[in-house]
């Protein structure tokens, strides 16, 4: 469990949606930060990684156009590095596709109920992010580390595409 999920959900929904009143730029970086640490701990927990990745994927906006360059080039390189992590691209899964295929933008607006899923404690369940119900173990396509480092992938490309360095 992460004990402030709740205030750093709000935050980067707030950087999302476009309205946060606080240091964009200094609450992506505290994110890398973290992102790092929970990707050096051994052994890893899965959820807070993905819990971290996630939550510079929904704010990848702000580093595209907004953030300064060196805040979008460490966001870039956390999210590079967490999706050539090869215990999360490279890993086998049985699920025939992932929420990462459709277009990165498709599925932010889930992204709230996915972090306070994976932050644990919460009013959700993965049967509500499971829109299709066709998914046997709901929440295990979400989970699935190739899922995690897709969303990773496609948020770098975006923010390089975006960006002229």
């Amino acid at each position: 469990m992460i004990n402030d999920a709740g205030e750093l959900m709000y935050d980067w929904e707030s950087i999302y949606q476009g309205y946060f009143l606080g240091e964009h730029d200094e609450t992506l970086l505290q994110c890398v930060e973290r992102l790092d640490e929970a990707r050096a701990v051994r052994p890893r927990d899965p959820d807070v990684t993905a819990f971290y990745t996630f939550g510079l994927v929904w704010t990848y906006a702000h580093a595209s156009c907004d953030a300064d360059p060196e805040v979008a080039r460490r966001v870039m390189a956390a999210l590079t590095a967490a999706a050539s992590d090869p215990a999360l691209g490279q890993a086998s899964c049985p699920h025939a596709g992932h929420p990462c295929d459709d277009d990165l933008d498709t599925h932010l607006e889930a992204f709230e109920m996915l972090l306070s899923l994976l932050a644990g404690g919460s009013e959700y369940t993965w049967e509500d992010l499971d829109e299709t119900g066709a998914e046997p173990n709901p929440g295990s396509g979400w989970r699935c580390p190739r899922n995690v480092a897709g969303f990773a992938l496609s948020a770098a490309d975006e923010i390089r595409r975006h960006r002229r360095w």
